[in-house]
């Protein structure tokens, strides 16, 4: 999506405050659905997005984008899919503090040229 100018740069945001506001209701369980429905749609597009990195960048060898869009996707989800991260993540009485989660989305990603996909990948589902 190109924005081309303020207007539509605003728009936009107010459109991820309101997906971000949803989004942050959700149980564990569904997040953990569009954690999982995430990585396996990046794994599935593993091999266009390698070609579409080389051919837009000019860098890279396609087979290496391939195993990093791979090991992006694989590797997080993994690392990731028992992770507690909504509601009430801990409790401490002498202290007297209570770290909440809550999900919210992506907030920002800078995405570098020469690792374009892989680096999305990771952030999106980070």
């Amino acid at each position: 999506m190109a924005v081309t100018n303020v207007a539509e740069l605003n728009a936009l945001v107010e459109r991820v405050k309101k997906a971000q506001r949803e989004y942050a209701s959700f149980t564990q369980e569904q997040v953990d659905k569009i954690f999982r429905a995430a990585a396996l749609a990046a794994a599935d597009a593993r091999i266009p997005l390698a070609k579409m990195a080389v051919a837009e960048s000019g860098m890279g060898i396609v087979e290496d984008k391939v195993i990093k869009n791979h090991f992006a996707s694989e590797y997080i989800y993994n690392a990731y899919k028992d992770e507690k991260t909504c509601g009430v993540l801990s409790e401490d009485d002498t202290f007297g503090t209570i770290t909440i989660a809550e999900p919210i989305g992506i907030i920002c990603g800078i995405v570098p040229t020469t690792n374009p996909t892989s680096t999305a990948i990771f952030k999106s589902l980070i």
